[in-house]
């Protein structure tokens, strides 16, 4: 694993996920983005790719980026990319906006399933349903 005097790039900690792809192995996985900086980023999950081995990551608000994996150690890996990105995107929250024609309102967000009636209310044979 390179140590901290052999980087070109400051690199800042962060949290993220992240979509990782194996082109040769045609191996997909979601991995956590632990620090980033323009040159590279640190990724830990269950992918366990080769040093060496090209990857595909989908980086929020960037897009796909294509890196070399540059040292591999138990879950964690750091991949070097093939062009220099800005890593002040990755951080800014997501510049997704729906279409005004869709429906905003999220699946669990809908009204009362089911009603009970006074008539039923005053029956003490039946069941009061909650």
């Amino acid at each position: 694993m390179p140590d901290a005097e052999h980087r070109t790039h400051r690199r800042d900690s962060l949290l993220l996920m992240a979509q990782c792809a194996l082109p040769a192995s045609h191996a997909e996985q979601r991995v956590k983005v632990r620090n980033i900086s323009a040159s590279g980023l640190m990724a830990e999950g269950p992918l366990h790719p080769p040093v060496g081995a090209t990857v595909i990551l989908d980086l929020r608000n960037i897009g796909p980026v294509d890196g070399t994996v540059a040292w591999a150690r138990d879950t964690r890996f750091g991949v070097a990319f093939a062009q220099p990105i800005d890593p002040q995107l990755v951080r800014q929250a997501s510049q997704f906006t729906p279409p005004a024609d869709t429906d905003q309102r999220s699946y669990y967000q809908r009204g009362p399933v089911g009603t009970i009636s006074r008539s039923d209310m005053q029956r003490k044979d039946r069941l009061r349903l909650i």
